[in-house]
């Protein structure tokens, strides 16, 4: 039980970390990247699945430093 409450914790932290890159992208990618077919192709087939491998990464990061900091 305690493995599937570090799970469902782990998995809304990476959403809330995914939510928080994803609005910082939209406002650096709105300032600068001018709108066009190709970039919002580009924004669907490259930048969003970084952005989801990046939310995994730092909540794993973020994880392993809450565990050892016990």
């Amino acid at each position: 039980m305690n493995q599937v409450v570090a799970k469902i914790i782990y998995f809304v932290f990476t959403i809330f970390i995914f939510t928080t890159l994803w609005r910082l992208m939209g406002l650096f990618w709105n300032a600068f990247v001018p709108w066009n077919v190709q970039t919002d192709l580009l924004t669907i087939f490259v930048v969003t699945p970084v952005l989801i491998a990046m939310s995994f990464i730092l909540s794993s990061l973020s994880f392993k430093v809450i565990r050892s900091s016990k």
